[in-house]
């Protein structure tokens, strides 16, 4: 007597969707956790093998491709889980439209990286890595099912058919190393992965129940989701094109100066220092994802408290970064040697010097909460633009002189303007300014405000 009801075996005060979306997002973490581990480890041996030179013929290629990459998701991926959720009745019209769109897609940045291809005159090497790279862009959009499987708050089914994916992909690539595979190899790889991911979601699909040949196209829908995604696709554009084109502008523009040999191996110290600091960068988006809830409750209740809370938050990321970055920039040359190689020694200098890009990233990342709760997408939108031109017209005028340390100042220019000093021209926007650089002077005084 005198006991609630419910289920006496689960804690008090546990209700059964919170349990159900921590579970969800527990798996999530889990995944990514996973598959950063099984990419670093696999890449460990993959560089070591192909050295800087090989490296960077295989960055290059990635990087044209990848530049594009947002025409295959065509913006699509959050707008279809918020209908899946709001209209869980039109799945099979929303699946199949949003299908062909990306697939229309993919034809685009297939024929878009394609003629660029040819247009730069790509050895045979490097054109038959853009195709293959590019050919596994058409598999992609059967994707699909990862959105629906979040739609439905699956993230455990998603998350096991990413960490299978990213595991046989992983032994895969061993095994191309310990066959003594040829380059083009590892650019099929590609392929296989994308393969692997697709046929395990539509397995999952079917494994509850479901068919993907339910899946029908829709005229008015497409043109209600491509009237919903279309900033989407030019911010996703300006986002890769600044986290790409630096890539492909080290190899074009040394090419030029240095021969192609150089110029790829200058490619393929700078990808591999890149790809180790973007590495920390899920660090500060679980720390603001798990803050996410309180900021937005303190937007809705109390003004005072959603700036006491942003403000903190701010300080969170630079002490972040203070810690990352410290000990990063004094180890990062000889821990490089230590796991590639004496030949890997300009990319741990190059490392050091990308410490500095972390304290770029963790505000960027912690600003987002400021443009999701005032609604500022349209702001958002034009501070991609503006920082993906910037970043190609520095990598203009320091490529050619510094080479790839050009490339990394031309990225933290970039990102200067586009995360802090875009603020103050949107009225909107000039109060985050304050905040921003408030958080940054007292970081000593981070505190509870939750």
């Amino acid at each position: 007597m005198g006991q609630s009801s419910g289920d006496p075996g689960k804690p008090p005060g546990r209700p059964a969707g919170f349990r159900k979306y921590l579970r969800n997002t527990s798996w999530l973490f889990v995944d990514r956790v996973v598959r950063l581990g099984a990419v670093l480890v696999t890449g460990i041996f993959v560089t070591r093998y192909l050295g800087p030179e090989l490296f960077g013929e295989l960055s290059y290629a990635s990087a044209l491709v990848g530049i594009f990459f947002a025409l295959t998701s065509m913006g699509l991926d959050d707008i279809l889980i918020r209908d899946l959720v709001r209209r869980p009745g039109r799945r099979d019209q929303l699946m199949g439209t949003a299908l062909v769109i990306k697939l229309g897609g993919a034809v685009i940045l297939f024929a878009t990286v394609m003629i660029l291809a040819l247009a730069k005159g790509l050895d045979t090497t490097k054109l038959t890595m853009v195709l293959l790279i590019a050919c596994a862009e058409f598999l992609k959009p059967f994707a699909v099912v990862e959105q629906y499987l979040y739609s439905q708050v699956k993230g455990r089914t998603a998350a096991l058919v990413n960490m299978v994916t990213v595991t046989l992909a992983s032994l895969f690539r061993l095994g191309l190393v310990v066959a003594g595979a040829p380059l083009v190899w590892f650019a099929s790889a590609y392929v296989v992965e994308m393969a692997i991911g697709v046929a395990g979601f539509l397995l999952a699909y079917r494994g509850i129940g479901l068919a993907w040949r339910d899946w029908r196209y829709d005229k008015r829908t497409a043109l209600y989701l491509l009237g919903q995604s279309w900033p989407l696709v030019i911010f996703g554009l300006a986002l890769y094109v600044q986290a790409k084109v630096d890539q492909v502008m080290i190899g074009d523009i040394l090419r030029k100066t240095m021969g192609e040999a150089r110029a790829d191996a200058e490619v393929g110290q700078y990808t591999l220092a890149l790809k180790m600091i973007e590495s920390l960068g899920f660090v500060p988006g679980i720390v603001v994802a798990s803050l996410a809830p309180a900021v937005t409750r303190a937007r809705r209740e109390d003004r005072k408290l959603y700036v006491d809370r942003l403000v903190n938050q701010y300080r969170l990321m630079f002490i972040l970064f203070l810690v990352v970055s410290v000990p990063l920039y004094l180890v990062a040359e000889p821990a490089m040697v230590f796991i590639y190689g004496e030949e890997f020694r300009a990319a741990g200098h190059l490392l050091a010097l990308f410490a500095i890009r972390l304290f770029f990233t963790n505000m960027g990342v912690a600003k987002s909460s400021f443009i999701t709760n005032e609604s500022l997408f349209k702001y958002s939108l034009v501070t991609a633009v503006v920082g993906a031109v910037l970043n190609i017209s520095m990598n203009y005028m320091l490529i050619p002189v510094y080479h790839s340390i050009g490339a990394i100042w031309a990225m933290i220019g970039s990102f200067f303007v586009s995360i802090f000093l875009v603020d103050l021209f949107f009225k909107e926007a000039r109060p985050n300014f304050g905040w921003m650089m408030l958080g940054i002077g007292t970081f000593w005084k981070v505190r509870n405000v939750n």
